[in-house]
């Protein structure tokens, strides 16, 4: 259940909702008992009706979406200035229905109503993924589907491993929704000055430092800089980020103020990271005990010097306020009287 942090860090990520589409009450039923309890399955045995639910909730705002604005000075085609709305992504964790947002469906290929092939060429929302439910006979079928581009995946009702294939396929394509979802925000960042996103090197030294925290929800932060990581149960972990030249600029603002010599030589080295827990991170006058407020680094040398630390005081971001995956998915249950 926990985020896979290998390959690119998105910029955003929660758990999402999986639609499932068949005619059979039982094969529906039975889902939930199969599949991981922490996987949100709705059920739907009309794929008309399912489909007039999806287009009821519309497509969600892309988080971090900017505008394209053109250069005033003289008119052009070719130079365009993008404006990125990041602190959205931060807003996106207070939205009590985010995980409520479909990210994959599983629609059995012959229903009465409507085939699966066609349910999926229906879709409104082009990000979302797409398996195919299907029998033995109807390989070819489902092959052209595939081929066309209709179908993400599909998969034998009748494999011995069509459960855990399901299971790897959801989770696959919930991460593949929110790449495409975010793949505009995250490569304006990467040319930008918040390229470790798509750092090899620094990807590795994240993970390291993440460990074993289960994180099921993250995302980017700026002022300060870094990832926001939540587990199911809302707790939270922050990673700090600061490039060589962030700490040059914390250092001029801290020696102008006259920051303690610890705090100072801490910026100059980059061995540990302050983190004042209130405003955009820098020092300002009037914090107690700065030199208290250091945390341990790690450093690692990607397109960039990148200094990294854990932070566990994440009372800044107020989690008590927004709604964790946990009590959610137990509401969910709660309304189906499950």
């Amino acid at each position: 259940m926990s985020i896979d942090f290998h390959g690119d860090i998105l910029p955003f990520y929660f758990p999402t909702t999986t639609l499932v589409v068949d005619d059979h009450e039982k094969y529906l039923d039975s889902m939930p008992l199969l599949l991981d309890p922490a996987l949100r399955l709705r059920s739907y045995s009309s794929p008309r009706k399912a489909l007039a639910e999806l287009g009821s909730h519309g497509i969600r705002a892309v988080p971090g979406g900017g505008w394209m604005y053109h250069w005033k000075d003289r008119s052009s085609q070719t130079r365009e200035l993008v404006a990125l709305d990041i602190d959205s992504i931060h807003r996106v964790m207070f939205d009590p229905e985010r995980f409520a947002e479909v990210s994959v469906v599983v629609v059995d290929l012959t229903m009465p109503e409507m085939d699966g092939i066609s349910f999926c060429r229906e879709l409104a929302n082009p990000h979302i993924g797409k398996i195919l439910l299907t029998g033995t006979a109807d390989d070819c079928t489902a092959i052209e589907a595939f081929n066309a581009g209709v179908i993400d995946r599909f998969i034998r009702k009748s494999d011995p491993q069509a459960i855990d294939k399901l299971q790897l396929g959801i989770r696959a394509l919930q991460r593949r929704y929110f790449e495409r979802v975010g793949g505009f925000v995250a490569e304006a960042l990467a040319l930008g000055n918040v390229r470790f996103l798509r750092d090899k090197a620094f990807q590795q030294a994240f993970r390291d430092l993440v460990g074993e925290f289960p994180a099921v929800e993250c995302y980017l932060h700026v002022n300060p800089t870094g990832m926001l990581l939540l587990d199911e149960r809302g707790r939270g972990r922050f990673v700090l980020v600061q490039t060589d030249e962030d700490l040059r600029a914390h250092y001029e603002i801290a020696s102008d103020l006259g920051a303690p010599p610890e705090l100072l030589a801490a910026l100059r080295e980059g061995d540990r990271l302050p983190w004042f827990g209130e405003g955009d991170g820098y020092y300002r006058e009037g914090i107690r005990q700065p030199e208290a407020l250091l945390h341990q680094a790690v450093t690692v040398r990607g397109e960039q010097w990148y200094h990294l630390a854990l932070i566990e005081d994440v009372s800044r971001f107020q989690l008590g306020k927004l709604r964790n995956y946990h009590d959610w998915l137990g509401e969910q249950d709660q309304a189906l009287g499950t």
